[in-house]
């Protein structure tokens, strides 16, 4: 029984690598796809392009600490995931907020997109299976 603080099966990502998805190319367009629209058009350009910069006038130097808060919150979804993610959030926001640019965010998100992409390819290419 899940008490809705561990990770289900259906999100964790190893549940990805069986045999059956060997040879499935159209999963990594689909995850090119989704890594895209999430990390670029979605998150980074809300939470970093939109938001962070007019946080400043309300929470001064620590604009960023409270965009990665609601950055957390905005993934209540993935609780079982928040220790890890806010804490790579906290860089993404920092990066955004040193440089004043999002293209910094959108770089330090977009590693999690490669490894996410790259364990894909891995799994689709049959190299990787747990």
């Amino acid at each position: 029984r899940l008490t809705g603080l561990e990770e289900p099966p259906w999100a964790n990502i190893a549940a990805l690598g069986k045999p059956e998805f060997v040879g499935q190319w159209w999963i990594v367009a689909l995850a090119l796809v989704s890594c895209a629209f999430n990390y670029v058009l979605g998150e980074e350009l809300f939470f970093r392009g939109v938001l962070l910069p007019r946080m400043e006038r309300a929470f001064g130097r620590w604009d960023w600490v409270v965009n990665t808060v609601l950055f957390g919150l905005y993934h209540v979804h993935k609780i079982w995931f928040w220790p890890a993610m806010i804490f790579g959030s906290f860089g993404q926001a920092w990066a955004a907020r040193r440089y004043r640019s999002l293209w910094m965010a959108i770089i330090v998100h977009g590693i999690e997109g490669v490894l996410v992409v790259g364990l894909v390819v891995a799994v689709v290419g049959g190299w990787w299976l747990p």
